[in-house]
């Protein structure tokens, strides 16, 4: 192979770990705006509200992983959630309350514990087999969930979690029952993990990935182990969604089997749409704009579904890369216009 045609693939690898100076200056600006939120937010509902959409758009972007860079489609992401907030309470009530730290990483490692036989399965198959896997996956953790109830609490939930302190290096920072500790420990998090997402995605594994998204036959044959990836792809998914969880037991101090239904999982599906696939940060937004409208909704009527529907369909149409292909349209607007 000549110097050029090495040059190329680590040009354009450089290219893409450059590049987003713009994405990156408006996530910092919403990082600091999020951050002085619950100071100058005297309605401490809000603050819970954006807490729950922070950790709600982390599980959209999980599922973003796997379906907007690896194009693999899960109907039921939201059980990965819920494993992850039932491994860190359980954790935390029977064996160590102590550490908010180790019960976080139980509660991921145990998900994608729980994720790898169930991907090895899945990645065998592709398309719709794929998707309805993850159905029935999803559907076999959520009855668990509801029926195992000297484990999980049943239908009531799993109940009693302990708050402990937040530390770093031994320093103590504040107590997890505090709502304003929680949020800001919540952003912190979930800064990390865009972060690490973005560098995997913005890396030759995420080249990787793409390339199976966009031809999985193609990729296969110029030598690339499709079911590995695949496999790779689907644990990095799981994880990010364990850890999701983990986040949103220690913020409700409270978990059910509700968050592992159907529905929910409906939810996180139109979260990614509405906010744009293969953007990560679209997502956020989707969450957003799904949780808000939910929100908002739900106060007027009691069939709130059906306008969430309605709007979810009319985005589609009209919208198909969700809202971040907006810049994109203007851009083709005003180049039409030229």
């Amino acid at each position: 192979m000549s110097n050029m045609e090495q040059a190329a693939p680590r040009s354009l690898i450089f290219e893409r770990l450059g590049g987003g100076k713009a994405m990156w200056i408006t996530t910092a600006v919403m990082v600091v705006i999020l951050a002085v939120l619950p100071f100058i937010l005297p309605n401490r509902f809000y603050i819970r509200l954006v807490n729950e959409i922070m950790i709600y758009g982390l599980l959209a972007m999980s599922l973003d992983v796997l379906l907007g860079y690896t194009g693999l489609l899960s109907f039921m992401h939201n059980a990965y959630l819920g494993l992850g907030a039932y491994a860190t309470g359980l954790f935390m009530i029977h064996i160590w309350p102590e550490s908010i730290w180790v019960a976080m990483l139980v509660g991921t490692v145990f998900t994608m514990a729980v994720a790898l036989p169930v991907g090895w399965v899945q990645v065998r198959t592709g398309g719709l087999a794929f998707a309805l896997l993850t159905l029935a996956f999803g559907m076999m953790f959520y009855t668990v969930a509801w029926k195992w109830y000297d484990l999980t609490g049943g239908d009531d939930g799993l109940m009693g979690l302990p708050q402990p302190d937040i530390t770093l290096f031994g320093l103590k920072l504040a107590s997890s029952g505090n709502s304003t500790a929680i949020y800001l420990f919540t952003l912190a998090i979930l800064l990390i993990c865009f972060v690490f997402t973005w560098r995997v995605i913005h890396s030759p594994l995420g080249a990787v990935l793409e390339a199976i998204r966009e031809n999985e036959e193609r990729a296969s044959f110029v030598g690339i182990n499709v079911r590995r990836y695949k496999l790779i792809g689907w644990m990095l998914a799981c994880g990010l969604a364990g850890t999701a969880g983990s986040i949103y037991i220690l913020y409700r101090g409270y978990t059910g089997p509700g968050v592992m239904g159907a529905f929910e999982g409906a939810g996180v599906l139109m979260m990614v749409l509405l906010g744009g696939m293969g953007t990560l940060w679209g997502p956020f937004i989707g969450a957003a704009l799904f949780i808000v409208l939910k929100d908002q909704l739900s106060s007027w009527t009691q069939d709130w579904e059906i306008f969430i529907g309605a709007i979810v369909i009319l985005l589609v149409l009209f919208l198909p890369k969700g809202v971040a292909g907006v810049p994109a349209l203007f851009n083709r607007q005003s180049g039409g216009e030229d």
